[in-house]
C-alpha cells in the first residue's frame, strides 16, 4: 500500500507534467457567407462574431401527442415509372393493412397533387390521420419499418 507522502509526490510530478504539455496545432473550418473557410484567416471582428455564436440545438419533442403512436387512417404513395427506388416502397405499402391511394407524379394530376403537399422526390408515402391531414411521411422501406411503434396500423407478421 502507498503512503499518503508517496501519493503526493505523484500528483506533484503529475501536475507539472501536465503544465509542460504541448499539443499540435488544430486548423477550425468553419462557414461563412456561404463557404467554408479557415478560421486562422479571419479577420479580428468574424473571429469574435464566431466566439459569440451561439449553437442551435432543436427542442426534443416534448409534446406526449407527438411522441404517442399516431393514428393513421390512410396513406398516398408518391411514385415514378422511371423511379428505381419505388418498387420496393410500393411492395411494401400495398401490403399495409389500411387503405391508399397511389399517385403517379408523371401525370397532370399526380403532379398537382404532389405539389400541393410539397412531395419533392419519390418514392414519398404520406400517411394521414382521420381528419385527412398528413402526419408523417417515408421515402424507404427502412424509414417505414422505423415508422411502425410511430403509427397505430395493425401491421401483420410480414413486415
Amino acid at each position: 500500500m502507498r503512503t499518503l507522502q508517496e501519493i503526493e509526490a505523484e500528483l506533484a510530478l503529475l501536475r507539472a507534467q501536465m503544465e509542460s504539455v504541448q499539443g499540435t496545432e488544430c486548423e477550425v473550418y468553419t462557414r461563412i457567407v456561404g463557404y467554408y473557410r479557415s478560421l486562422r484567416n479571419w479577420n479580428k471582428g468574424k473571429k469574435e462574431e464566431y466566439r459569440l455564436r451561439v449553437t442551435f440545438d432543436p427542442p426534443k419533442e416534448k409534446n406526449p401527442e407527438m411522441q404517442a403512436p399516431r393514428e393513421v387512417a390512410e396513406y398516398r404513395y408518391f411514385y415514378r415509372k422511371t423511379c428505381p427506388n419505388c418498387p420496393p416502397v410500393k411492395e411494401y405499402v400495398s401490403q399495409l393493412p389500411i387503405s391508399g391511394k397511389q399517385v403517379d407524379v408523371d401525370t397532370e394530376e399526380g403532379l398537382s397533387e404532389a405539389k400541393t403537399y410539397q412531395i419533392l422526390s419519390t418514392p414519398t408515402v404520406l400517411f394521414f390521420d382521420r381528419n385527412g391531414r398528413p402526419i408523417i411521411e417515408a421515402h424507404t422501406v427502412d424509414q417505414l419499418e422505423d415508422l411502425r411503434p410511430r403509427l397505430s396500423i395493425q401491421w401483420s407478421d410480414s413486415h
